[in-house]
């Protein structure tokens, strides 16, 4: 059939058929996977283009960062995360993905543009492509490497995330706050209420009535999921590391020397000075003209023949040099901020200069001594020489030995005693290795317990090489599994005991708590006379503040989220609060007034931040919120599985 097609559809037809058919994979492309959805959003906005109808996002992406997430989730839990808390975690996983892409789109539309410069300064300033602080080519090529990412699919990232900062910074910069909003939020925030309190504890209702034969078998048969030995893995592993590499990098003076020359600069001592200085601090605008008066006068004491030492002992208001009559030490000229660098970096020795004015006030200034800079001989560098040159060699090998690993662990999938053998390395075993909390010297790494419980390794493979650190690498594999068994009633009877009573005790503090505060309200009977039924110690009444820490957060969120009470009103209002520790506290409000002490200019400044930081942001949420519910976005259901 495809034969006759091809005989018979020749010419201009056989062209428009063929561009008919291009059409659709030159816009749309074609996904391979037979039924398979192969990403884990498709986004579409109005700000892509027409023949666009969506960018995909990554599902391999989304899967390797849900699995880091779980995993720190685990150990928070100490074992399985429940699943309503696994469901709110895809769902803010995912839909963070949506919002950055839809963001991506919309600096693309209005096309905003990220230097070559910043990018590449955004690149360097990534703290894991650092050694001590410093960028390092070769560390961050091995990270990238490690993690699948190709150097221009990094840059492409930040490119994108700056451009994205971008739009973010325009919105927030642009947001104001009103004379009348400030005020309003001030007077919320500066609200204090009337309160008193007391809790009642879920311990003391916990033992009245044991639970029957029936109710444990219940709870076991309800929860045997919960009750379950962990899965337990021992692992074998190797490990790379440049620290081990370094003895074994061969040194001699002729390569040593050809480094010490490329590196000549480095080992230069700069100028240092020592000089002595007279401050006169300016602590606003107001102050300056005084401040230079003051620095003035000093300085014409000083230039009369008065004692520098002894004036500045006297006068000046440098809490750290004062005491040592000025004396600054010797130090080069990065020590120093820039106007006071400037002048005392050229100056004369024994020449008295000033006022100089800075960020922290007038100076009068005096060189006493200056210690030349000047280069470090090779000898005097060797021992630092070597131990670099060691280990940048050591990291060039590391790059080789690293890739010899991965190829290695790839080829002998089924086995890790070989590829030790030939690169000449240790295998090291690591036993009771635990989804939560990982085992041996790995800890909790979320990378390690995801190769590790990963199905290719439990299928008997090597992992691929997992970096633990920059320099320091490792390949793992299941040598041993125990499953997870399923405990038996017996074993697991004491704790659900424990667990049966522990609600039976909140079930009957809850109960308390809400007929004391229904009582209270309805006139029933007393504050008094209810604290002293429950034999409970009540706290207050006091004033509160929204930030006060003095009760606990639930109590301080139902306190501020009641009705305001009527100025004129004097009879409390109550209310039953339940308490995340399983305990139930009755609250009782019967005021509120705003605080009205003045407040300094700084803290009114800092109050402004404060709510135009909160504004800003909440724009920068608004104008994300408008952007993901005018998109068209297209979740896969399976995601997660």
């Amino acid at each position: 059939m495809l034969q006759t097609i091809h005989d018979k559809i020749t010419g201009w037809i056989a062209g428009i058929v063929i561009l008919l058919i291009a059409v659709p994979f030159i816009f749309w492309g074609i996904d391979v996977g037979f039924g398979a959805i192969t990403y884990a959003a498709r986004v579409t906005s109005d700000d892509l283009p027409f023949w666009r109808p969506g960018t995909k996002i990554s599902l391999q992406e989304v899967s390797r960062a849900y699995q880091n997430q779980l995993s720190r989730l685990q150990q928070a839990y100490g074992g399985e995360v429940p699943p309503e808390q696994r469901a709110e975690l895809q769902d803010r996983l995912i839909e963070s993905y949506i919002r950055n892409e839809l963001m991506n789109q919309r600096t693309a539309k209005l096309g905003y543009r990220v230097s070559d410069e910043q990018v590449l300064m955004a690149y360097e300033a990534t703290p894991e492509f650092q050694i001590d602080g410093k960028f390092s080519s070769d560390v961050a090529t091995r990270v990238l490497q490690s993690q699948g990412i190709s150097l221009a699919a990094f840059e492409a990232d930040q490119r994108r995330d700056l451009q994205v900062t971008q739009l973010q910074d325009g919105i927030a910069v642009s947001a104001f706050v009103t004379t009348q909003e400030l005020a309003r939020a001030v007077a919320l925030q500066s609200e204090q209420r009337e309160a008193a309190w007391f809790v009642i504890p879920a311990s003391r209702y916990a033992k009245q009535s044991a639970p029957d034969e029936a109710a444990i078998s219940a709870h076991y048969e309800q929860n045997k999921g919960k009750f379950m030995t962990p899965e337990t893995l021992t692992l074998k592993y190797v490990e790379l590391q440049v620290s081990d590499l370094m003895p074994q990098v061969a040194v001699n003076e002729a390569d040593l020397q050809s480094y010490y020359e490329s590196m000549k600069d480095r080992y230069v001592e700069a100028e240092k000075r020592r000089g002595r200085h007279i401050l006169i601090q300016v602590g606003s605008d107001s102050e300056d003209a005084a401040a230079r008066t003051k620095a003035e006068e000093l300085l014409a004491k000083v230039n009369g023949g008065a004692d520098f030492a002894k004036l500045a002992r006297e006068s000046s208001q440098d809490a750290g040099s004062a005491a040592q009559g000025g004396d600054l030490g010797w130090a080069e000229r990065s020590f120093f901020v820039g106007p006071f660098a400037d002048a005392l970096f050229t100056m004369k020795v024994g020449e008295i200069r000033g006022p100089v004015r800075s960020q922290f006030g007038y100076h009068i200034i005096r060189l006493d001594e200056i210690a030349a800079g000047k280069q470090r001989s090779f000898e005097e560098a060797r021992a630092e020489l070597e131990n670099e040159y060691r280990r940048q060699e050591a990291e060039k090998l590391f790059g080789e030995r690293q890739e010899q690993l991965a190829d290695k662990a790839f080829e002998k999938l089924d086995t890790l005693d070989s590829v030790a053998t030939e690169l000449g390395l240790t295998q090291r075993e690591v036993t009771g290795f635990t989804r939560t909390p990982g085992g041996g010297p790995f800890g909790a790494r979320p990378d390690v317990i995801e190769a590790a419980f990963s199905e290719d390794v439990l299928n008997g493979q090597n992992s691929q090489p997992i970096e633990l650190e920059p320099g320091h690498v490792i390949v793992l594999r299941v040598d041993a599994r125990q499953p997870a068994v399923q405990k038996a009633l017996d074993q697991v009877r004491g704790a659900i005991i424990a667990a049966l009573e522990k609600q039976r005790g909140e079930e009957l503090a809850r109960k308390t708590g809400v007929e004391t505060a229904e009582q209270l309200n309805s006139g029933a009977t007393t504050w008094e006379k209810a604290v002293s039924a429950l034999r409970v110690d009540a706290q207050g009444p006091k004033w509160l503040a929204r930030t006060d820490n003095t009760l606990p957060v639930e109590l301080r969120n139902a306190l501020f989220s009641a009705p305001k009470p009527k100025s004129d009103q004097r009879t409390r209002h109550y209310q039953a609060v339940a308490l995340g520790s399983g305990d139930f506290a009755v609250l009782a409000l019967s005021g509120a007034r705003v605080d009205t002490t003045a407040e300094t200019p700084e803290q009114q400044a800092a109050r402004l931040r404060q709510v135009t930081s909160r504004v800003a942001t909440g724009e920068v949420i608004g104008y994300l919120t408008q952007i993901r519910n005018r998109a068209d976005v297209d979740k896969n259901p399976k995601a997660f599985e």
